[in-house]
């Protein structure tokens, strides 16, 4: 079963415990994961601004100097940050594409272990999916678009957090404008 402590999405990471042994974990998938940290683990992100999620929650971004970072404690995963961004291709309703004028109403997005990420009609115009939650979420999300009528209709899902977003489905009510 997916847990948020195990769910870590950055590049160049590494999966470290605060305490322990000095021991490699010979059970974790990630070859580069460690019971006890060690600054030169770290070497490859000096200088580097990371995110870094620690036992599940999201801690602000730190520059790692020296090999290391502060105020960090448990299971923690850091690493660079990316942002994923799903955008589906142009609608094309009954062979017609561009022509028609149209808005997308309502998006109904089904998701597996998720948790953050935000959705809208363009990359600089982003809601939260579901601001209160603090677990993750599998199933359905109902999101009104706030969006008017044009030829585009676009729709974006976007994760600029270390945290896991995996869009299953993705259906569409759509209002169509015709002159």
């Amino acid at each position: 079963m997916a847990t948020l402590a195990n769910a870590h999405f950055t590049d160049s990471d590494i999966t470290e415990t605060a305490s322990g042994s000095d021991d490699w974990d010979s059970t974790s998938p990630n070859a580069q994961e460690r019971t006890t940290a060690y600054p030169q683990d770290r070497a490859h992100l000096n200088g580097q601004t990371v995110q870094i999620l620690d036992d599940g929650v999201v801690v602000a971004t730190q520059v790692v100097t020296a090999g290391a970072v502060s105020g960090i404690s448990g299971t923690y995963h850091i690493g660079l940050q990316y942002n994923s961004t799903l955008k589906p291709t142009k609608l094309d309703i009954e062979g017609l594409g561009l022509s028609l004028t149209k808005k997308i109403t309502r998006a109904v997005l089904s998701f597996y272990n998720t948790l953050g990420g935000k959705y809208g009609t363009t990359t600089s115009n982003l809601f939260d999916i579901a601001p209160d939650d603090t677990e993750l979420f599998t199933g359905i999300k109902e999101k009104n678009m706030p969006s008017g009528y044009e030829r585009e209709a676009d729709i974006v899902v976007s994760q600029q957090e270390p945290l896991p977003l995996t869009v299953r489905a993705m259906f569409l009510d759509l209002g169509i404008y015709d002159k």
